[in-house]
């Protein structure tokens, strides 16, 4: 859990002070993140015919639940990351129940419900280095998966596509990541023009 895309993806959603951004756009978010987390642990895999699943691979990694949603029925990755049940309150749950957020206690200075991120050294890094992402950096797949969403969903300033070079050095897993910034890229701009806040 600690080491998800997801969860680092979610942690860059908390403000300064803790607080989730509220946003719809953030569910579409967490479950396009789940995707690349099933591609880059090999549970997500394209072929010339289809998109196949590994169960097994993803309940080795703790997914297990996740798989078995974005498999129900003959719907398609692209429609779960539309309407799939799993959202970002989900997963904040989970994450405080692994301990890699922990809910701060009522107080002057936090009088909302805010969570204190135990990796904010590592979510601080890769706000920096999204920013700025450099290929010669020796980024790992799950921060250049982190780096490519972030950039699509504005976690790093202002909305703009990652570096081509960022997808394809994701390898057997540039295909999911191609398919995700391409929707989430899809949903901002249909979000943003019916008046949703995407950023």
């Amino acid at each position: 859990m600690r080491d998800l895309v997801a969860t680092r993806v979610a942690s860059l959603c908390l403000s300064r002070r803790g607080r989730p951004r509220g946003l719809t756009y953030d569910d579409h978010l967490v479950r396009g993140a789940l995707i690349l987390d099933l591609a880059l642990r090999g549970a997500l895999t394209h072929t010339a015919d289809a998109v196949e699943l590994d169960h097994d691979r993803a309940g080795a990694h703790g997914l297990a639940d996740v798989a078995a949603e974005v498999d129900e029925g003959d719907t398609g990755l692209q429609w779960w990351l539309d309407h799939g049940r799993l959202d970002f309150e989900a997963l904040r749950v989970r994450l405080v129940e692994a301990g890699v957020w922990r809910l701060r206690p009522w107080s002057l200075r936090y009088p909302f419900r805010s969570f204190e991120d135990t990796e904010r050294a590592r979510t601080e890094a890769d706000r920096a280095t999204g920013r700025q992402p450099a290929r010669d950096g020796g980024a790992g797949s799950e921060t250049l998966a982190v780096w490519a969403l972030g950039a699509t969903s504005g976690l790093f300033g202002a909305v703009e596509d990652p570096p081509p070079w960022v997808l394809e050095d994701l390898g057997d897993a540039r295909w999911a990541a191609e398919l995700v910034v391409e929707r989430l890229t899809e949903l901002r701009i249909r979000m943003r023009s019916i008046g949703h806040a995407v950023d």
